[in-house]
């Protein structure tokens, strides 16, 4: 029963109380009224009182006609006044309702006043002869009448006494069962009562449950059951505080988790949920006691370590951490292998907040996700100017499309069968207003980080065709990919429209991705590359042999060309397995009918040497620099005589 619907039963039971309370003191008035009438009034008693004083009178009348019986003027006239206030008292009060169904007892009634009306003047002159007689004349029909009357008001005076005591007894009977009725509402508002106060301790209980609940749920993360980023930036405010006071040492690590976002892309949100969940498990079996984890947010957490030397414990989690998280993980029957990298933020005299801690934590992360997967850095200040300049260039590199300071430069591409130039490799130059030409090394990762690469390369792809539908002799372009093209799903779409818009033949368009994107994005590539082959696209793998898996994915997917990496053939002079894995990669290609391509040629024996080992294609220096489209020229005799080569 809830407490709302009590107080409903308890204010209607309520209402009933006062309702029978009410009613018993209206009965207890009524009954009050029955006694006064039983009690105060007798009907045949007044009656025969009346007939008592008639026959006074009369022998009074009789005595005082008798002389030397004693009975003087004055006795007769107290007796006509008491017979005459018993007659007005039976004709005005109360004994016309026992007789007023009687015609006869109203006729006497009325007669005896009317009598004594008539007597009253003969009362008053009694002395004179005659007076006597007649006023008994006048009395001496009355007095059968009169006792008729008393005898008729005996009768319905027993009759009214009775049905008084029946209405005592039902007034009684009702007066009973409603004071049992009151007993049993005021035993069931005690009940009510007692029931109230039973709800009203569970409600305070739960409410004091549901107040601890919702503390843990405002400090703690819903999914991992660790504590949240307001809970962990409360306790370091904590940590500071003691270091002041006290003098303790502390670290604030911020860590996330490397190829997460894989996981959500390709295998769904909810096996990246409990891929967290086991995540947070180890996290907690990493630290000890009084040491603190929290969910930051998404797959960055972040961990308060109470220190009592300098690097040293710190190192030794951060490796315990990167080496666990890094394990292979069984999630629905799935073996999901991903990492982590950590940032470590020691305190230093010169913190004072919270914020100024994790901010350093965080520039640490960075930079160990900039040094490569499963990786732990410290935080050193010269991490904050690097920031700043990477704020600077996030700013401008959101201008910079908008404002056309992209260019596309084209670096040939030579068949060495037939010696001469069948395709351009299109390169992205970023013409920026104040630093002149930016490295494609630095500007890419920032543009893949802010989301900026997908319109960028849409860009790329787009002013590629248009440049190359130009060129004479169906010479190919070139196209580089990032990897997270090929997350947003748009990217063979953007493609479909380029060649559409520029007329270009698809066959003419060649798009080069790394093996770092068929690593990253594995199902999700592949499918794309699919589509891009059914819409007549050449692909190409770029630098390969740096990669983990270049074989497997040979075999996943029928590549169009194979670039080796420019390290291989820089290193051909200098170093005997270079050679080896050249030739290897050529008769590799060979093998699987793909068309073999050198990058990286500089001199004249670099490139007889490619030659030498079965490369169908090359591409350096040697042939030329990057160009912009209007400096092209598309013989590689006009090349190699050019200046510039």
């Amino acid at each position: 029963m809830s407490l709302r619907t009590l107080k409903v039963i308890f204010g209607a039971v309520t209402v009933c109380f006062l309702l029978a309370s009410a009613y018993i003191a209206v009965l207890v008035t009524e009954r009050q009224k029955v006694l006064g009438d039983i009690t105060h009034y007798n009907p045949a008693w007044h009656a025969s009182q009346a007939v008592s004083e008639f026959m006074r009178l009369e022998r009074r009348l009789d005595a005082f006609n008798v002389q030397g019986r004693g009975v003087n003027k004055d006795e007769v006239e107290l007796r006509f006044e008491i017979l005459l206030s018993r007659a007005k008292l039976l004709i005005e009060g109360r004994f016309q309702s026992i007789i007023q169904d009687d015609v006869d007892q109203l006729a006497t009634l009325r007669r005896l006043v009317d009598v004594l009306v008539l007597m009253q003047p003969l009362i008053a002159e009694l002395e004179h002869p005659g007076s006597v007689q007649q006023a008994l004349q006048l009395l001496e029909p009355l007095e059968p009448r009169l006792l008729q009357l008393a005898s008729y008001a005996q009768i319905r005076g027993g009759e009214r006494i009775a049905q008084d005591q029946q209405e005592l007894n039902r007034l009684y009977w009702i007066f009973s069962g409603l004071s049992l009725g009151l007993i049993l509402l005021g035993l069931i508002l005690i009940g009510l009562f007692s029931r109230h106060n039973q709800l009203l301790e569970r409600a305070h209980s739960d409410l004091h449950a549901l107040t601890g609940h919702l503390a843990h749920a405002a400090s703690h993360d819903a999914l991992t059951g660790l504590a949240n980023r307001a809970l962990f930036h409360e306790r370091l405010a904590a940590y500071l505080t003691r270091r002041q006071q006290k003098g303790i040492r502390f670290a604030a690590l911020c860590l996330d988790l490397d190829r997460f976002k894989s996981v959500n892309d390709t295998l769904g949100h909810e096996i990246g949920d409990a891929l967290l969940k086991v995540v947070a498990n180890r996290l907690r079996n990493c630290l000890r006691d009084g040491d603190m984890v929290a969910r930051l947010g998404g797959d960055e957490f972040g961990i308060l370590q109470k220190v009592t030397g300098e690097r040293e414990p710190c190192t030794i989690l951060a490796r315990r951490i990167v080496e666990r998280l890094s394990a292979p993980y069984s999630v629905d029957g799935r073996e999901i292998v991903i990492g982590a990298s950590v940032g470590i933020a020691p305190v230093e005299p010169d913190i004072v907040s919270p914020d100024q801690m994790l901010k350093r934590a965080d520039l640490a992360l960075y930079e160990a996700k900039s040094q490569g997967r499963g990786m732990f850095c410290y935080f050193e200040p010269s991490m904050e100017a690097r920031l700043d300049a990477r704020r600077s260039l996030e700013t401008d590199l959101r201008k910079a499309l908008a404002n056309d300071e992209f260019e596309l430069f084209f670096q040939p591409q030579v068949d060495l069968r037939l010696y001469e130039i069948n395709g351009f490799e299109a390169l992205l130059r970023w013409r920026h207003p104040k630093w002149a030409k930016v490295s494609p090394a630095e500007y890419i990762p920032v543009a893949e980080d802010i989301g900026l690469i997908s319109p960028l390369g849409e860009w790329v792809i787009r002013t590629a065709c248009t440049e190359a539908v130009k060129w004479p002799r169906d010479i190919k372009v070139a196209v580089n990919l990032s990897p997270v093209q090929f997350r947003n799903g748009t990217l063979v779409q953007s493609v479909r429209h380029a060649l559409e818009s520029t007329g270009l033949a698809p066959r003419r368009l060649e798009l080069e991705i790394t093996e770092t994107s068929l690593l990253d994005e594995n199902e999700a590539t592949m499918a794309a590359l699919h589509e891009l082959r059914r819409l007549g696209v050449q692909i190409a793998i770029d630098d390969f042999g740096t990669g983990y898996s270049s074989l497997s994915y040979l075999r996943s997917f029928p590549f169009d060309r194979i670039k080796v990496d420019r390290s291989f053939v820089r290193d051909l002079s200098s170093r005997r397995d270079a050679m080896t894995i050249v030739r290897s990669i050529a008769s590799l290609g060979a093998g699987l009918g793909m068309s073999t391509v050198a990058e990286g040629i500089e001199t004249k024996e670099q490139l007889t040497q490619v030659q030498t080992a079965g490369y169908t294609e090359a591409q350096g220096y040697y042939f030329g620099r990057p160009k912009p489209a209007h400096e092209l020229v598309y013989s590689l005799d006009a090349l190699l005589s050019a200046p510039s080569a």
